[in-house]
């Protein structure tokens, strides 16, 4: 009953609350997020900033649920484990071990942010860090058909980058080749010259 009421109090005193701040994408957060159906979470979570708009963020919520804990995906600790799950803990900027649930994101209200928890670990940019890696999940999860399509054109861009390759190979041996001519050319000229000269 208390988290419905501390829910229904925010909801009353910010419904029409308009948050311009800037948190920034990586920002562990805390907020409400309300009354929800199973298995929506509800009330107070965590969660992890991973879109920014001008009073709205796109949010994945944590849980430290141990049966969702023990089933995330982890790199190193369960790297068979569910993809829709990816287990986080210090090392990633988090308190302590949590499941972020990429299939439970949603882009909510700043007005739902109760406070600013942390950032999440590493450059935000990296391609190897754990932010980038779990929205490159989110994409492949989420829009397979178009993931699929990207890394077609990526395959075929490294394709022809290793044509390109080849054919700037061939290039650089005809010039070189093409140098050594010159020089020989050069160098017969030359002699022809000062035999000229000679005979003269």
């Amino acid at each position: 009953m208390a988290m419905i009421i501390s829910s229904l109090n925010r909801w009353v005193t910010k419904k029409n609350l308009s948050v311009k701040r800037s948190y920034g994408v990586g920002t562990i957060v805390q907020m409400e997020w309300g009354n929800n159906f199973s298995p929506e979470l509800s009330y107070k979570h965590p969660a992890v900033i991973i879109e920014e708009w001008a009073n709205t963020v796109l949010v994945i919520p944590t849980t430290s649920t141990l049966v969702k804990v023990s089933a995330a995906y982890h790199p190193i600790d369960n790297p068979s484990g569910k993809w829709y799950y990816r287990k986080v803990g210090a090392v990633e900027g988090f308190a302590h071990d949590c499941a972020l649930i990429l299939n439970n994101a949603k882009i909510m209200s700043k007005a739902r942010i109760i406070s600013v928890l942390g950032m999440i670990a590493g450059d935000v940019n990296d391609d190897n860090g754990v932010f980038r890696e779990v929205r490159k999940t989110m994409i492949k999860n989420f829009f397979s058909k178009e993931w699929i399509e990207h890394q077609k054109l990526v395959q075929a861009f490294e394709q022809e980058k290793e044509k390109n390759k080849a054919l700037q190979e061939a290039y650089d041996k005809l010039l070189e080749e093409n140098k050594l001519l010159k020089s020989a050319d050069n160098k017969e000229t030359a002699e022809k010259n000062e035999k000229s000269e000679e005979t003269n």
